[in-house]
């Protein structure tokens, strides 16, 4: 198992190297306070000032940040095979659209309306044993006009570059430069990404595409693409548990999955792409849809890859990657809602809420870790994501939780992280019941929340104590 890095080093990033140590000492404040508010991670007014002052330079650009983040990643990537999760989300700062100063890294984020910013990120999972390894891409920007006419003549008539939806593209190119030491790269969209100059573009010998269709696309025979995958023989069917969404007023079930492939030869569409890419492409089409569901939301997931599938495993393989996507929205919650609550943030420039975002990304890392290797026996080692001080304190907050309900065990080695997932997460308020559905992102930062408050004091007290003694 190779050590894993999500602890940035800002040595030499900044021409100033008073940057390079406060870089530091913010990073190492995030990471322990696992908080968003300025105000809550700094121990006094010095730290508060110093914090300001870093994020409001103009030296600490967003693109150095970004840099630091993904050559992490880059690393940790190296000899594996790895699942590229690409997904956007706004930044919605109109509620403090009088606080925030004009002309500094804001703009419109809806069509006409909507006041914040743009992050296309791209988060990066070992394919094999579900490790965390980072971000090999993130994209921050604004619009400055108006985006309503996406749908007309004259938007259609642009090459893709000069479209906004390149961005799918450019952060493919972007991570696979980062992550060319990876054995192989799987990326995975949702039907935004679902451009026929990407399946031009980024696809090489180590390089793949995991792309859910957005359009019931033409064939080179005429036919259409979901035509020709409902008349496909059922290749099998499958079945997988749908946790329950209170959020989205959505009940739990077990859903039976029907599978079908096929390969198919697409035909180039009728927009405006360069003559130099192929007018059809190979492609292997895969269905999976849910049966016997009244459900709105039933699964009906029709996925476009350049994974060879030619047998039911393989198509449940590429399903299965699919499913990752979960993880890059899980992201996005974090940083937005109940979680770090960018958008509440109370700097004064876009510029700087949006470099606060990319230093939020470290402490989300450490959630979804933990969120991988709950009920994982095979997780990461611990000592990769917490230090043996806070192992030991995990270990005493362990035993207490095992003391109290015979029925409610710790099973897992506490040498995986999956042991310490299991003790944040009853400090997120997690019952510990093996009946119960799993712990969700924000029981996981409640409960980092909660571990952090625990263990300054357990330091303190381990203070008083040797001072007593000696």
């Amino acid at each position: 198992m190779k050590n894993i890095s999500h602890i940035p080093d800002y040595e030499g990033v900044f021409p100033d190297k008073r940057l390079d140590k406060r870089g530091n000492i913010i990073s190492s404040l995030l990471l322990n306070s696992r908080s968003s508010s300025i105000k809550s991670m700094t121990k006094n007014e010095a730290e508060q000032k110093g914090f300001y002052r870093f994020l409001e330079n103009d030296q600490v650009n967003e693109v150095k940040l970004i840099n630091e983040l993904t050559q992490r990643c880059g690393i940790n990537g190296r000899d594996r095979n790895v699942l590229v999760i690409e997904d956007t989300s706004s930044i919605g700062l109109s509620k403090h659209s009088n606080r925030l100063k004009p002309n500094s890294g804001i703009g419109l984020v809806g069509n006409t309306v909507g006041i914040g910013f743009l992050a296309h990120c791209c988060l990066v999972i070992d394919a094999d044993d579900a490790t965390m390894l980072g971000f090999s891409d993130i994209h921050l920007w604004h619009r400055e006009e108006n985006k309503s006419n996406n749908t007309t003549g004259v938007y259609k008539e642009q090459y893709i570059e000069d479209k906004e939806s390149f961005r799918w593209i450019q952060s493919g190119y972007n991570s696979k430069k980062v992550l060319e030491l990876a054995r192989s790269i799987t990326i995975i969209e949702d039907r935004e990404g679902d451009i026929y100059e990407q399946f031009c573009l980024i696809p090489d010998d180590k390089t793949h595409l995991v792309i859910r269709s957005r359009d019931n696309r033409c064939l080179a025979n005429k036919e259409r693409l979901y035509d020709i995958l409902a008349s496909e023989p059922l290749a099998g069917t499958y079945t997988i548990k749908i946790e329950s969404d209170n959020r989205k007023n959505k009940e739990g079930r077990i859903a039976t999955i029907e599978v079908r492939y096929k390969k198919v030869l697409i035909q180039k569409p009728r927009v405006k792409i360069s003559k130099k890419h192929p007018i059809q492409l190979d492609l292997f089409a895969v269905e999976a849809k849910e049966i016997n569901s009244p459900k709105k939301d039933a699964i009906k997931w029709r996925l476009l890859t350049t994974h060879t599938v030619t047998n039911f495993n393989e198509a449940i393989g590429v399903i299965n990657k699919y499913r990752q996507r979960w993880n890059i929205e899980q992201v996005f919650r974090l940083l937005k809602k109940q979680g770090f609550r960018i958008e509440e943030s109370e700097l004064t420039t876009g510029w700087a809420i949006r470099k606060l975002m990319i230093l939020l990304m470290n402490n989300i890392l450490r959630v979804i870790q933990l969120l991988l290797s709950y009920g994982n026996e095979e997780s990461q080692p611990i000592k990769e994501v917490f230090s043996s001080e806070e192992i030991s304190c995990l270990r005493i907050l362990s035993n207490k939780m095992e003391q109290k309900k015979t029925k409610v065990q710790n099973n897992y080695s506490d040498e995986k992280l999956s042991w310490a997932s299991w003790v944040i997460a009853r400090l997120g308020g997690w019952k510990g019941y093996t009946k119960q559905r799993p712990p969700g992102p924000i029981t996981m930062k409640s409960g980092l929340d909660r571990f952090d408050l625990i263990y300054q004091g357990w330091v303190l007290a381990k203070m008083d104590k040797d001072v007593y003694t000696r």
